[in-house]
């Protein structure tokens, strides 16, 4: 394998689910901390069935220059390649408030949003850090959009959706945007679902990984999406997606397009179906591993390829210059019709 030079601290916005930072600690034993870092994924990490390449190999690779240089440079240099190797968004180790992280699901792939879409709107309300609301201008159609599912906000953030839905009741249809929502809390997904949904629908099966064996899970659990008892929305829906929508947004859209009247569009997501457990290195610092996989009803599990939209659109160059949103107005046209 060969070894690249990277930065010695990487700060990265980590999507996903909602993070633990542990303050900085003196290195002691890069060698004894890489081999522990090895363990714990050899023992925890759900992907081992779906690499391509021998991820024992390369952890010997990345070993050498420690073993010949035990310093804090060659450990964090060979933890960062083996994150990398893996390709998993959910796996990342922390050191103080920086983080080793892979973040190729969403930088290698267009953004398929613009910046600003205000003209699209004929009102727009802010609510809070996690939701907005408004009516697209010239249509009888409602928008929301959902910026994240983070746990670290009150659950109140999420139950607006309830007063939402109610000044929108009178829509046609409504958009609900969640492209670049790297995700969050699962809960906070359902709560969102469970006002669109009018009965238990089969959203995907998980399972867990055993330390035993690299093929070893418990049995598969069947997860199922919740019915809110209050008011329903229960007209056409679309929902819009991108590579940066992740982890407990793809959870969301699970559940979504399992609603006969929930059309998905855009592009397809990240690929980040792996519930990550939090485990800590001898020196302190701490680290995510993905520890479940998970099949949808069509029976793959979306980890690294994504949930592909009901109907695909990119926005081109020529469009995100011009200020057009194809994926928005493609919504509209199929809420429309």
């Amino acid at each position: 394998m060969v070894r690249k030079v990277v930065p010695i601290l990487i700060l990265i916005v980590l999507a996903g689910c909602d993070n633990l930072f542990f303050d900085d600690d003196d290195i002691a034993a890069p060698l004894e901390v890489y081999d522990s870092f090895y363990k714990e994924l050899d023992e925890y990490f759900s992907f081992f069935p779906y690499l391509t390449q021998d991820f024992d190999s390369a952890f010997q690779a990345n070993r050498i220059p420690i073993v010949q240089n035990q310093d804090s440079d060659e450990l964090i240099n060979s933890m960062n390649e083996m994150i990398q190797f893996l390709k998993d968004g959910h796996t990342n180790v922390f050191i103080g408030n920086n983080a080793l992280s892979y973040t190729g699901w969403f930088d290698q792939y267009p953004a398929n949003e613009l910046p600003d879409i205000s003209g699209y709107l004929a009102s727009n309300t802010v609510l809070n850090d996690a939701l907005s609301f408004g009516r697209i201008s010239g249509e009888n159609l409602g928008y929301i959009r959902i910026s994240t599912f983070t746990g670290n906000l009150p659950i109140s953030h999420y139950e607006v959706i309830d007063n939402i839905l109610e000044q929108l009741k009178e829509m046609d249809g409504i958009i609900i945007d969640v492209r670049s929502n790297g995700g969050g809390n699962s809960n906070n997904a359902d709560l969102i679902v469970s006002r669109f949904n009018d009965e238990p629908r089969f959203m995907f099966r998980r399972r867990t990984r055993l330390a035993s064996g690299r093929n070893d899970f418990t049995e598969w659990f069947d997860y199922h999406t919740e019915v809110h008892e209050g008011f329903r929305f229960s007209k056409p829906v679309a929902v819009l997606t991108n590579r940066r929508s992740f982890s407990s947004t793809e959870w969301f859209v699970s559940g979504m397009r399992t609603i006969p009247y929930v059309t998905v569009v855009g592009d397809t997501t990240g690929g980040g179906s792996g519930n990550p457990i939090h485990r800590v290195l001898p020196n302190g610092w701490s680290m995510r591993i993905s520890n479940t996989q998970k099949q949808l009803p069509e029976g793959y599990d979306f980890q690294y390829i994504g949930i592909p939209p009901d109907v695909p659109v990119w926005i081109s160059n020529a469009d995100s210059i011009s200020g057009i949103d194809s994926i928005l107005e493609k919504a509209i046209q199929i809420l429309n019709e």
